[in-house]
């Protein structure tokens, strides 16, 4: 009567012992589980992948940019050796967002970035422009947010504002760039959109553009801009051709101007270049920035380069509301500093 229960009782032991062999052996069962997986899914896609194995059940940690990438990798996780049941929490990333402007009197950054990097270098931009103590950064780091190509960029356009006066900001968010806030101009407006818009082209963004910035125009020093008016009509600033080279006389004529506006020091100069129509709007664009941007780099010889802002138009002429000076292709606009 007695053999029953000793063959009862070494089953037991025997899956007593099973089960403690089990236990110890569980931690590595799980630790090669995750190796494995972990190398199986290393080329799907999965951003931040982490693999959480509970016995032979895994769970999917990760954000991922499509529901395929999702697909695939629960596919073969739950086709590796030893994996019974595959619970899937890869999560879809996000774009960086961010946004920069005038909050009251001081400047604030903020938005969601995918690295550490990427937000110091956002607040190096921001704080080079605006003064490191004018600049509170309320950005995050996001595991869930994306690293596309074009993250370099974000930088580069906050330095773009540098050119402007006034309290032009910028807006990041589901794939449109907004130019928000205010300038004093509608030259300064226009060339902030060109060049965001160059620089988002070249970068391949695949971004909306949108330009929200109101103009808020401050006063004509008309006194300035009639003499400049006069000695322009004396002596035109013309160049070598369809490029950005002036002629000797245009040099001459410049530093004229230059010495007129050392008695007006307290104002902002717009140096406007319109060119000729080519066979492209846009190389017509691009010469007459170029060209511009030669007079500024003659001038600021003899007035300081931060007075100085440069806008070419191509072949499109806008009104002059401001009684701008200047030939047919060059005007200049001289403003009271606000």
């Amino acid at each position: 009567m007695r053999e029953p229960s000793v063959i009862l009782m070494g089953v037991a032991l025997l899956l007593l012992l099973g089960a403690v062999c089990f236990a110890l052996e569980l931690p590595r069962i799980e630790a090669e589980i995750e190796t494995r997986t972990t190398a199986t899914l290393a080329d799907v896609g999965v951003r931040g992948l982490r693999i959480e194995a509970d016995g032979r059940a895994i769970t999917l940690h990760g954000t991922i940019a499509f529901a395929e990438i999702g697909l695939e990798a629960a596919r073969r996780a739950a086709g590796e050796p030893g994996v019974r049941s595959v619970d899937n929490r890869l999560v879809m990333a996000v774009e960086p967002s961010f946004e920069f402007g005038l909050d009251g009197d001081i400047w604030l950054l903020a938005g969601r970035l995918p690295t550490p990097e990427s937000r110091q270098e956002l607040f190096d931009a921001a704080a080079a422009v605006m003064g490191q103590g004018n600049v509170i950064d309320e950005t995050e780091v996001d595991d869930a947010v994306t690293e596309p190509p074009w993250i370099p960029t974000l930088p580069r356009l906050i330095q773009l504002l540098r050119q402007v006066h006034g309290g032009a900001g910028l807006k990041l968010e589901d794939g449109t760039l907004t130019l928000t806030g205010h300038t004093s101009s509608e030259g300064m407006r226009d060339r902030l959109e060109f060049d965001v818009r160059a620089i988002a082209a070249t970068a391949e963004t695949g971004w909306t553009i949108a330009n929200e910035i109101a103009v808020a125009p401050v006063g004509v020093n008309r006194v300035a801009q009639n003499r400049i008016r006069r000695l322009l009509r004396e002596q035109p600033i013309a160049f070598q051709g369809r490029t950005d080279a002036l002629t000797e006389d245009a040099r001459t004529a410049i530093a004229g101007i230059g010495e007129l506006l050392d008695a007006f020091s307290d104002t902002r100069i717009e140096i406007i270049v319109h060119t000729a129509a080519g066979d492209d709007p846009e190389d017509d664009r691009r010469l007459s920035i170029a060209q511009a941007e030669s007079i500024r780099e003659v001038l600021s010889a003899s007035v300081h380069p931060d007075r100085l802002l440069a806008f070419g138009y191509g072949s499109d002429s806008p009104d002059d509301e401001d009684g701008g000076s200047g030939s047919r292709g060059v005007e200049f606009r001289v403003f009271h500093r606000p």
